[in-house]
């Protein structure tokens, strides 16, 4: 990678995400690059060497960011970190593989990292059930690769993973679950039951307003993936 894309592994602003996600500490942060990279190129290839733009590298990926599984909210929580939305009745495998959803999941969190203080302040994943996923939508093998693919690698500062409207199915998913995300990730989830108002003002006292929140939960923002990509792409990005 050093030597096939200089201008983004040495880059200060490259080099500074991986610092801050460790608090500075040169050893973690130097251990995070290396591993960052192997699975970079695991997942892209080639394209790993080329910046992540929607017209280049991730072109053969639009299926899979546009299904809806995974969003990064316009808005922060109070403490300026990312709110990554997370609905699982979006999946369906028969239009997009495995790989490509993990290489749109990268790119999601890439998007999140542009912004300075996300990377000090870290990123709030929202896991929404009030569309009553099914349990074969429940991949486990998806979720498995997306967990192996951020812990120790990418530089995200994972704060908390709220689960709202727990589905019924959780609780005899609730162990393999934690075991896939790890222990030290499985320590930030926090499950958050009742009605679409109670979940609200319980994310209010946490310091995500109403106003960061989707329409579907009571909020005010409107989801539009497409559009998202859409202005992704006029920016060049």
């Amino acid at each position: 990678a050093e030597k096939k894309c200089p201008v983004i592994t040495r880059s200060e602003d490259h080099r500074l995400m991986f610092l801050r996600c460790d608090l500075f500490n040169a050893k973690l942060a130097a251990k995070r690059f290396a591993k960052y990279w192997n699975k970079r190129i695991e997942l892209f290839g080639e394209k790993a060497f080329e910046p992540f733009m929607l017209e280049g590298s991730m072109g053969n990926d639009i299926d899979a960011l546009l299904n809806g599984f995974v969003r990064l909210l316009p808005g922060k929580d109070e403490s300026g970190r990312a709110l990554i939305w997370v609905d699982a009745s979006y999946l369906d495998s028969t239009k997009y593989t495995r790989e490509s959803m993990i290489r749109a999941l990268t790119y999601i969190e890439h998007a999140a990292l542009e912004d300075e203080t996300v990377q000090k302040k870290g990123v709030v994943f929202i896991n929404y059930n009030g569309n009553n996923p099914k349990f074969s939508q429940f991949d486990k093998t998806l979720i498995s690769m997306w967990a192996d693919s951020m812990k120790g690698c990418m530089p995200v500062r994972v704060s908390a993973i709220y689960i709202l409207q727990i589905p019924t199915l959780f609780s005899t998913l609730a162990n393999l679950f934690k075991h896939l995300l790890g222990r030290r990730l499985s320590k930030r989830l926090l499950l958050l039951p009742g009605t679409n108002e109670k979940i609200v003002v319980s994310l209010s006292k946490r310091g995500i307003k109403r106003e960061s929140l989707p329409i579907e939960i009571g909020g005010e923002v409107v989801l539009d993936q497409k559009k998202w990509i859409e202005e992704r792409v006029e920016a060049g990005k």
